[in-house]
């Protein structure tokens, strides 16, 4: 090969070479590191919490069952004490109470008051849990449970319910209806004059009382006019009746004793009055304090 012709060859080598050698050394293509987008999270905000009812009362009427009047009483069976709500005795608001160890021949007069939604679904002193709508009650010193027939003295009528509950806590107050025995009895409107008498199952039960007229002192043509208030057959609840009245200004109120069906019995009346719009005056004074009242003649 000519000179000249070798030295051409040899420079385009070294340039073909350079070319390669530039390609090898050019940065390549930069990687794009791609991160996802972050996710949002969807916050699902939190039911607000139901405020605890703290004023006792009727449910909301559609939570009420249909037909609930016609609710059947309560059916008397055998039952062992409960584990739970029959101590030696127990203490509230000051007061001892020493539950009892029988039932048997267990009959009280005296207010009847009720208890609803506040306590639906809580524990009763028995450990069951409170339902408005079944036929049960509470009381100070019955067994747990006891079987109880109760007739309203306003209206007569009566129903049977199973006492499962301690209460209630009102001296002048021998027991606590559930919403649904409250409503068979039509006092839903206030507390009201119960005769209470406890079941035996298997055991007959004399007929009820009747009503407050039956059991106030008959009607002479001569006599003072007096309002009866309320018929016990324990003492010590009449008396703390007769304190509830004296304290809304009626302080011509007293206890009298008497018998009636061969058993003693303590009436809360106020009297006498000169005339008839007297008694009508103290009549709606009570009934303003929640106490009802009949007429009746001593």
């Amino acid at each position: 090969m000519p000179p000249a012709a070798f030295s051409r060859t040899l420079r385009n080598l070294s340039l073909l070479l350079s070319v390669l050698a530039l390609g090898a050394c050019a940065p390549g293509p930069t990687r794009q590191t791609t991160r996802p987008a972050p996710t949002k999270s969807r916050v699902v905000p939190a039911e607000p919490a139901k405020p605890p009812i703290l004023v006792d009362g009727p449910p909301a009427k559609a939570d009420i069952p249909p037909n609930l009047a016609e609710l059947p009483d309560a059916v008397p069976q055998p039952e062992p004490k409960s584990r739970y709500g029959n101590p030696e005795s127990y203490e509230v608001f000051g007061e001892t109470y020493r539950p009892l160890d029988s039932a048997r021949g267990f009959r009280e007069m005296g207010l009847a008051s009720w208890y609803g939604r506040k306590f639906q679904g809580r524990k009763t002193s028995s450990g069951e849990p409170f339902d408005m709508f079944k036929m049960t009650a509470a009381h100070k010193t019955l067994p747990l449970p006891t079987y109880a027939r109760v007739t309203n003295l306003t209206n007569g009528k009566s129903v049977v319910v199973r006492i499962n509950d301690r209460g209630p806590f009102h001296k002048e107050r021998v027991i606590d209806l559930s919403y649904a025995a409250a409503t068979k009895l039509d006092l839903l409107g206030g507390p009201a004059m119960v005769e209470l008498e406890a079941i035996v199952p298997g055991e007959p039960l004399p007929p009820p009382v009747g009503t407050l007229e039956e059991l106030a002192q008959p009607a002479t043509a001569s006599g003072s006019n007096y309002l009866q208030v309320g018929a016990y057959s324990d003492p010590v609840n009449a008396n703390a009746l007769l304190k509830e009245i004296h304290k809304i200004g009626l302080k011509n109120a007293e206890v009298r004793q008497g018998v009636f069906q061969d058993r003693p019995i303590h009436r809360v009346i106020v009297g006498p009055f000169a005339d008839e719009p007297r008694l009508k005056a103290a009549k709606s004074r009570l009934g303003a304090g929640g106490f009802a009242s009949i007429p009746v003649h001593y």
